[in-house]
């Protein structure tokens, strides 16, 4: 039985749209392996495309953690200054060498190490911003050895939490392909390079 203009129209339409997606991914592929060739000789990780230099704006408060018992009034404005920074708008105004590498390389990283790191930061933003109100109060009501017991208590939790991060930035999520690729996915992989090959022929 012969499609109608309309069922041909949807045929077609969806071949459309997956020769865009292989297209897309096949792009995506190409960059990051592109990506991974100028990552020799700088901080960021060639197989993950990120870098731990991030983590230094959170490793900021721990070094104010431990210096504000001793003298709540000097550090609390510092405290109080700290305003979480996605990854690009840290390195926008770091001094980092490779800033503009390391922020194109963190939006063509691996989609599942992407996801697990933005995961990780989204948790230590908002422990840090708790712990920051809570040290803030502590401080405004002159409690100097309840902020003594929060900051000792809340360091470990926190480097935690950093370390947690930087395994992900240095491979602690797989994006081994030939690990967990089946014989489906490396098919879809090869079609995905065949529509990039096809525009230069």
């Amino acid at each position: 039985m012969s499609k109608s203009p309309v069922q041909l129209r949807v045929v077609a339409s969806n071949d459309n749209e997956f020769a865009r997606e292989n297209l897309v991914r096949a792009f995506k592929n190409s960059m990051t392996e592109h990506l991974r060739a100028h990552t020799k000789g700088t901080n960021v990780n060639e197989e993950t495309l990120l870098t731990t230099d991030y983590l230094n704006h959170f490793n900021e408060i721990i070094m104010l953690l431990e210096l504000v018992p001793s003298a709540p009034s000097q550090f609390s404005a510092e405290l109080a200054d700290w305003q979480h920074e996605s990854y690009e708008e840290h390195f926008t105004r770091s001094g980092f060498r490779d800033k503009e590498l390391a922020i194109v390389c963190y939006h063509n990283a691996p989609e599942e190490v992407r996801r697990a790191f933005d995961s990780s930061v989204a948790d230590m933003e908002q422990e840090m911003v708790m712990l920051l109100q809570q040290v803030q109060e502590k401080i405004d009501s002159g409690d100097t050895e309840g902020l003594s017991r929060l900051c000792s208590e809340s360091i470990p939790r926190l480097q935690d939490l950093i370390q947690i991060t930087a395994g992900i930035v240095n491979g602690a999520v797989s994006n081994d392909p030939d690990a967990v690729e089946d014989d489906s996915a490396k098919e879809e992989k090869a079609d995905a390079q065949s529509a990039v090959d096809a525009l230069f022929d």
